[in-house]
């Protein structure tokens, strides 16, 4: 049987649409940044705007999102949901000069970790569709291991708890059904979300560095669902003023 999504021919080719036509002719990023902060959420509070000035609107069927240049160092970038809508933002990004990203997002707990640490993702599961439009058939997309002991230095420095480890990416959240989720822990993840895989994808592909950090807002497991927490949003702006705070330091290396 013929499975289109296993399909590597043509991976090599330029795509007929290019992210350089899509972007609004005012973006301009300036030479000397080439570092974005990746954040899944809309836009910045009232505190972050103040240091903000527009890039370009990444726009989707429903939704017009904002990106920002942040204190005129690095690019905030606000993601959508799903490895395919982030990867196209990714892809825009890149095509205005970005080399460099660190992502950040919530994730579900899956497996035996410690929910009060971060995870410091080395490889993600591809269970999702984009990766494999941009890299051959395999279990694993990997992030950049040299980008994550750059990473990983900035968060010692502040103290931060972590861990390495893997997650699973899948498209369809309600489908993560017990049967998955048994054999997804087997393969060694212990955590799921929706963007990862697609995102290690696109970055190797066009040769940037890229590393992400999940932090948990639920629990699955067989018994069910948590439900997020209740204190997500702040635990969210937490997590978001860390990331400012460590993008600033990377781009100032």
């Amino acid at each position: 049987m013929k499975i289109p999504i296993l399909e590597t021919r043509g991976l090599q080719e330029e795509g007929l649409i290019k992210p350089s036509i899509i972007i609004e002719e005012s973006a301009a990023l300036p030479k000397e940044i080439d570092l974005a902060v990746m954040v899944f959420d809309p836009s910045p509070d009232e505190e972050v705007l103040k240091d903000c000035r527009p890039l370009f609107t990444f726009v989707g069927a429903s939704y017009k999102l904002p990106q920002y240049i942040y204190k005129e160092k690095i690019v905030l970038a606000y993601a959508p949901l799903g490895s395919a809508a982030a990867g196209g933002l990714l892809e825009e990004l890149i095509a205005l000069g970005i080399t460099r990203v660190i992502a950040c997002g919530s994730s579900g707990l899956i497996g035996d970790f410690d929910p009060k640490k971060f995870l410091l993702v080395e490889k993600a599961i591809r269970d999702e569709g984009l990766s494999y439009h941009y890299l051959e058939p395999s279990l694993y997309a990997k992030t950049s291991s040299s980008f994550n002991a750059t990473v990983k230095k900035e968060l010692d420095k502040r103290g931060i708890l972590y861990e390495f480890g893997t997650t699973w990416t899948t498209d369809a959240f309600y489908r993560e059904t017990k049967t998955r989720l048994e054999l997804r822990k087997k393969e060694g993840a212990v955590a799921v979300e929706m963007e990862c895989a697609g995102l290690c994808a696109v970055a190797r592909y066009r040769n940037i560095a890229f590393s992400q950090l999940l932090y948990f807002s639920d629990l699955v497991k067989q018994e069910g669902w948590s439900g997020f927490q209740t204190n997500r949003k702040r635990l969210k702006k937490q997590v978001n003023d860390l990331m400012l705070s460590i993008g600033l330091a990377l781009a100032d290396e």
